[in-house]
């Protein structure tokens, strides 16, 4: 395994595709050999919800053209600063393999970034769409038709380039001439004898804590990121700007010195220590570098089942369980975990209310049809009068029956999901943003634990009771 460490500065890995060319497969070649972490786009795209951007939109952003408002408004800038953010954060250690859209643009002008477009013979696209999406050869011709045509138009006018110009990349493989195997190898051959500058690593992690502040700034505070210049060096953020941001300036410093990794803030007017308030002196909690890691409960002691149990299975799973908090507390869950098959991934949850409405099996269909009745006459009509529920449905042979569905007709989708190194300004930020008081963390896209609202509450609380009172009460 190639290291860093036999005097080479390894650079992040950047591999750019059309559809269904193997980016993935080679990125894992390159893992075994070099060891670094793959980021796909799925982590990113995950990654980015931190910013108040979901999934879809991510996506739209990154892989179609702009309309005529995305295109008047600047929309889609947004979309590749929420991903160098996210990316940055990821690839804290400045090293790691992104296979993703826009890597090209996204790591633009870095010294420590090795740029791959991989190149595959039409025939591997098609065998793989038709795998992977279960199509028939015409509909995976004319996807990959599609695809490429929208990402070339997408790349024309974002930046004005077209992206198979081998300009854009460092090296240019194509499948034609080789294997997935011998491709991993040339890459690693090529970066070993390629010299990078000394300082490509420090410059890719100041790179990475700008876009994070500057992320930040615009997608979750109140503050008119436009007008504030931010520089990074090390760990100290310099921030200046005309008369919106000295208007501002003081809440500005206070806000992102809240940022993880920022340890000072610069001014022209001087310097401001990164703030640091200590919540909990015994674990050594503190407002800035506290991680979704440190408050969450690990993925055994929360129920959890596979997509193939049945309700039944759920119902058990929850009502046999009782979750025991760090303070020694017993709390009664209220929550089913679902992952997929091999207990990896995370798919979906059930709540004690979904679980109820699994075993009553009219219940969907009624509700249907008030909402269908209230479309017609949505002023004063009336929905049957069986939409009552009646508590004795509940212990009928109909709703034994109804337990032996499986979970996944009553599971409803993940709202938001955390990384295990994701602060706690995210994981709040997640939970009021989307409604929710349960919210995943994953390691990748596998489930590490759960951060409840009780976790996060009783921190809050705990420093405001203690801090708070009486005598901070300003006189009227």
């Amino acid at each position: 395994m190639l290291c860093a460490g036999e005097g080479v500065s390894m650079p992040v890995i950047s591999i750019s595709q059309g559809s269904y060319s193997g980016s993935q497969e080679l990125a894992e070649a390159l893992h075994k050999r070099i060891g670094y972490r793959v980021i796909r786009l799925l982590d990113a795209l995950d990654g980015a919800k931190r910013y108040g951007i979901s999934e879809e939109d991510m996506y739209r952003g990154l892989d179609m053209p702009a309309n005529f408002f995305e295109r008047f408004s600047r929309r889609k800038e947004r979309y590749i600063l929420a991903m160098q953010a996210t990316l940055g954060e990821l690839m804290a250690d400045g090293d790691g393999i992104y296979c993703g859209l826009a890597g090209q643009f996204i790591f633009q002008g870095l010294c420590g970034v090795f740029k791959v477009r991989l190149v595959a013979p039409i025939d591997y696209r098609i065998t793989a769409t038709i795998s992977n999406m279960r199509v028939s050869h015409e509909e995976a011709v004319r996807y990959i038709r599609e695809a490429d045509e929208r990402r070339s138009k997408w790349g024309r006018q974002m930046f004005g380039v077209d992206l198979n110009s081998p300009d854009l990349y460092d090296l240019v493989v194509n499948l034609e001439h080789m294997s997935l195997d011998t491709a991993a190898e040339m890459i690693t051959g090529t970066i070993k004898n390629t010299e990078f500058p000394e300082d490509c690593k420090r410059q890719f992690q100041d790179w990475a804590l700008e876009k994070r502040v500057r992320a930040a700034l615009r997608f979750n505070s109140p503050f008119d990121s436009e007008g504030i210049e931010i520089a990074a060096r090390g760990s100290d953020v310099t921030l200046s700007g005309g008369r919106s941001f000295e208007d501002t300036r003081v809440d500005v410093i206070d806000f992102v010195s809240r940022i993880k990794g920022v340890a000072k803030v610069v001014t022209s007017s001087g310097e401001v220590v990164s703030v640091d308030s200590t919540l909990d002196s015994d674990i050594g909690m503190s407002t800035r570098d506290t991680t979704a890691r440190d408050v969450m409960l690990p993925p055994d002691s929360y129920p959890h089942c596979r997509l193939s149990c049945t309700i039944r299975e759920a119902v058990v799973a929850v009502s046999a369980s009782a979750v025991k908090l760090e303070d020694g507390y017993m709390m009664l869950p209220r929550y089913v975990l679902v992952l997929d098959d091999d207990g990896d991934e995370l798919r979906g949850i059930v709540s004690r209310r979904e679980l109820l409405k699994g075993l009553i099996p009219h219940f969907q269909e009624d509700r249907q049809t008030a909402d269908h009745i209230r479309k017609l006459v949505p002023f004063g009509g009336q929905t049957p009068s069986d939409l009552l529920i009646r508590w004795t449905s509940l212990f009928t042979p109909a709703a034994l029956e109804a337990s032996t569905r499986s979970i996944a007709s009553i599971m409803v989708p993940i709202r938001g999901t955390v990384q295990v190194h994701d602060s706690l300004s995210t994981v709040i930020s997640t939970m009021l943003h989307n409604g929710v008081d349960l919210v995943p963390v994953l390691d990748g896209q596998k489930v590490a634990g759960v951060v409840l609202m009780t976790n996060i509450f009783d921190i809050v609380a705990q420093y405001i009771m203690e801090h708070g009172g009486a005598d901070r009460r300003k006189p009227r």
